[in-house]
């Protein structure tokens, strides 16, 4: 299948143009049970993949416009040979003339929350609820080669929401842009796949998030603002919620999966597992004191974090909590848990421990702290520079 095949009346595009319109594409064969086809419409024709399917009939599938009117872009209209080329990437023959059907969007997306749920169960959840929701019902049963950048484009334009609210819309954007992101990682994962035959990632990897929609984190607390939200839980174990998202900065979901067991009092150190993997987080002696009292006479095996009934916490479970803890306080309730992390991030900044440090102990990366913090950190480098650069001062009124 390495060589293209010839063919007078589908290569030249004056000569398709004399075949009369018709349903029924003509079809040249270009491979062990693979034929490319070409059907004459009253506009651009359309180029055809059929696929045996082993059992003495086929599958067709339209992958393309014919560069009748319009000239190739190797996307959405194609020549004849590039229609070749796609169709050998679309539909693969093995050296024993087996024919392999060509992946769709549905096989991929299996096949990555497969993978990803091993590595991360919540957030192969949260993944495989998006896409079921905004991607796949559009795109499942395509095939993941016949996919195109203005197909992509179109979709992720129609995710967002038109309204005279102006954050609305660029919440929308931004939401959408979290789905992209995932859409690009199940296609990445089955481009990785040779045995897919898939040769081009561009129709994906060309199509651009929407820019400056994402809101940094304006939610911040005071320590004495904390203690307030602390006091307004309606139980201890909301408070516990609250006390350990504030001491160590960690995300509700890596507390609601943590075990007793991953409490290290002699190290001081809490290993949590989540959406960036398994890390240990060092404690402080507020922590640690913390933790002493939280995992006191309990089995290795419990769970960390429990409702007031024995309950485990699930996903959404602390937002009610929190909101009725913020308004004991006396505080806006448009906060959440994740506002506590923060304000860890914040006051960690601001207190000159490496952004190094911060990341590995909160499971990011240094790049997002710059990105989101960046107004934050402009004022913390110039109190670097007043209170630790090198000085004259004291020497010249000396007359030194």
């Amino acid at each position: 299948m390495a060589r293209n095949i010839r063919n007078n009346q589908l290569e030249h595009r004056a000569n398709r143009l004399k075949l009369p319109i018709a349903k029924k594409p003509v079809f040249v064969r270009i491979g062990p049970g693979i034929s490319l086809g070409y059907r004459r419409n009253q506009t651009a024709g359309t180029w055809v993949l059929r696929v045996a399917d082993g059992k003495g009939g086929a599958r067709t599938t339209a992958i393309a416009h014919a560069d009748d009117y319009a000239d190739a872009d190797e996307q959405s209209f194609l020549t004849f040979f590039q229609a070749q080329e796609k169709v050998k990437s679309m539909a693969r023959a093995t050296s024993d003339g087996r024919v392999l059907k060509p992946i769709t969007v549905g096989e991929a997306a299996a096949n990555y929350l497969q993978v990803l749920s091993v590595k991360n169960a919540r957030t192969a959840y949260d993944t495989r609820l998006r896409l079921e929701k905004h991607f796949l019902p559009k795109f499942r049963e395509k095939p993941v080669a016949n996919l195109t950048k203005t197909m992509l484009d179109n979709w992720l334009a129609s995710l967002v929401v038109k309204s005279s609210d102006a954050e609305d819309t660029r919440k929308s954007k931004d939401s959408a842009n979290r789905v992209l992101s995932m859409v690009k990682a199940l296609l990445n994962h089955a481009m990785r796949d040779h045995s897919h035959g898939l040769k081009d990632d561009s129709p994906w990897r060309l199509v651009k998030p929407f820019n400056q929609v994402s809101k940094p984190r304006d939610v911040r607390y005071t320590e004495e603002e904390v203690r307030r939200i602390i006091w307004g839980a309606k139980d201890e174990s909301a408070a516990n919620l609250i006390r350990a998202a504030f001491l160590t900065g960690v995300r509700y979901g890596e507390m609601i999966e943590s075990l007793v067991s991953g409490v290290d009092l002699t190290a001081k150190t809490w290993t949590v597992r989540g959406k960036t993997g398994q890390r240990s987080i060092l404690l402080q002696k507020s922590a640690v004191e913390f933790f002493e009292r939280l995992i006191d006479g309990r089995a290795s095996d419990d769970f960390l974090f429990v409702r007031a009934d024995g309950r485990r916490w699930k996903k959404s479970d602390q937002t009610r909590p929190f909101k009725e803890a913020l308004f004991a306080a006396g505080l806006s309730t448009e906060g959440s848990l994740y506002a506590l992390r923060h304000t860890y991030i914040s006051i960690a900044i601001e207190g000159a421990v490496p952004l190094t440090v911060i990341a590995k102990n909160c499971g990011t990366s240094v790049g997002m702290i710059e990105k989101t913090y960046a107004k934050l950190l402009d004022k913390a480098v110039r109190d670097f520079i007043e209170k630790g650069a090198p000085s004259l001062v004291q020497t010249i009124n000396n007359n030194i």
